[in-house]
């Protein structure tokens, strides 16, 4: 259900950012419930270094995490609600961010009241006609954020921390010439590309899902479902309900079977390229006339670039990344597009234009820089959290301290 967090804008990186770049911004959000577990539950929620993790701790970062996403994707509402009808996502950004809250207090990061405050003055949802306004700042703490001044200076205090920890972990980071120009040439280069295409669309009849199937995927993701509270016919940010089966039943079906059809299209043509392999291995045989021995026709494609699309196949950024691997006449593994598979040689390249890339050098090594420290911060949080214990399960996390 979560098909945005796939896109190219809401990368990775985007979302490693959420921790990172983290805003000034946080509600009280379950607090009400959120100190204590239920007695059938476990009794904390996990172990940071061999220190036991509450669950107020816990639900006072997963409130931190659930207003940065807020603010940061305000005047983004599909992001917005995607991202917070996760609750396993946001249970899991708020169990990281208190594992590098841990290692930045262990460094010892300190931040300034005056850094808090300019850090504040800064925030552009604090401004009024472009400059800080105290009143608004008080206002949208008092009726929006519902908390008072001192309690949310403290939580930017160590959101501060966090990023300067992060910042001292990669300050010795560096992107050399080469990885700028690989970097470069992936994002700019063209392919022309001779594919056998397997769009999903090709099996739509081939879907059967039961209301069996569509009940036990409710029954097992209905806590990441929610619905926004409507008033006056605006969306009120933040309200939430729980849907019911016959409220999702129509969309959790439609769904599975893309999702159902999409699996066998690429499984089609995981079968096909086997068998294209062989007889291209065997007899010697082109990409083109081991497709026709099999009764495929491969389609002959324009310049592609990585923010371009496939007719029928959808965004073209994987198939530009693997051509950018390929060696003239090799063939490519089955590659999944949001709409099916593909499987290709490239039939040429137009290399990136140099004096725009000198144009534009600047710009992007601070781009494959951030790239890579986000890369390694990456890693580093997987270690974290492979090294600590985690006592419940990020989907269902509300049913321990409700």
């Amino acid at each position: 259900m979560l098909k945005i967090l796939r896109h190219k804008n809401v990368s990775r990186v985007v979302l490693w950012g959420i921790l990172l770049l983290i805003l000034p911004a946080f509600i009280l959000w379950g607090t009400g419930a959120g100190g204590k577990s239920k007695q059938s539950g476990p009794a904390f929620v996990g172990l940071i270094d061999n220190k036991k993790i509450s669950f107020s701790d816990f639900a006072e970062s997963l409130t931190a995490i659930r207003c940065q996403i807020i603010l940061n994707y305000f005047n983004q509402p599909r992001v917005l609600n995607t991202l917070l009808g996760s609750k396993a996502f946001l249970g899991k950004l708020a169990w990281d961010r208190l594992l590098m809250a841990e290692k930045a207090h262990k460094a010892n990061i300190k931040v300034s009241n005056k850094e808090i405050v300019a850090f504040i003055k800064s925030h552009p949802i604090f401004s009024r006609n472009g400059s800080f306004d105290d009143r608004l700042y008080s206002y949208i703490l008092r009726n929006s954020l519902g908390l008072e001044l001192r309690a949310f200076e403290e939580i930017v205090r160590s959101n501060l921390e966090i990023q300067g920890f992060n910042n001292k972990m990669t300050q010795d980071i560096k992107a050399s010439d080469k990885e700028i120009l690989e970097a470069y040439g992936r994002d700019n280069n063209k392919f022309k590309i001779s594919y056998l295409a397997f769009p999903a669309s090709k099996y739509v009849d081939r879907a059967k899902i039961d209301d069996g199937q569509v009940r036990d995927y409710f029954e097992e993701h209905k806590n990441e479902f929610t619905s926004s509270v409507k008033t006056d016919g605006k969306d009120k940010t933040g309200a939430e309900t729980a849907p019911t089966f016959d409220d999702m039943k129509d969309k959790i079906k439609s769904f599975l079977a893309e999702a159902q059809v999409k699996y066998i299209a690429i499984k089609y043509a995981n079968d096909q390229y086997g068998k294209l392999r062989e007889l291209m291995a065997k007899d010697g045989l082109s990409f083109a006339k081991a497709a026709a021995r099999l009764g495929l026709k491969p389609e002959e494609s324009a310049f592609l670039s990585r923010n371009e699309y496939i007719e029928g196949l959808g965004e073209a950024d994987k198939v530009v990344d693997e051509g950018s691997k390929l060696k003239p006449g090799e063939v490519s593994k089955v590659i999944e597009t949001g709409n099916g598979a593909v499987i290709f040689i490239v039939s040429d390249t137009q290399k990136f234009d140099k004096e725009k890339f000198n144009k534009e050098i600047d710009d992007y090594s601070k781009k494959v820089l951030e790239m890579k420290k986000s890369y390694y911060l990456e890693n580093w949080l997987k270690g974290l959290e492979r090294a600590n214990t985690i006592n419940i399960d990020f989907k269902d996390y509300e049913k321990y301290y409700r």
